[in-house]
């Protein structure tokens, strides 16, 4: 048997971490730029620039790091 794990999260979104579905995302940020697994984000609130780390599928985003 394979050791394959399909829909298996790369990044998954730390214990207690706020997560993002795509739409939620895009209320609280704007995107700038994509490299997976991030995406370089302007939160909307205050104009912080930082990145987003997501997982494929669910397509989940988290972990925001303010650069």
């Amino acid at each position: 048997m394979s050791d394959v794990r399909i829909n298996h999260p790369v990044n998954p979104a730390p214990a207690g971490e706020q997560t993002w579905t795509t739409a939620e995302m895009q209320e609280e940020f704007t995107v700038s730029g994509f490299c997976a697994p991030y995406v370089e984000v302007t939160r909307k609130s205050d104009g912080a620039t930082g990145l987003l780390a997501f997982n494929g599928q669910p397509r989940v985003y988290h972990s925001f790091k303010e650069a």
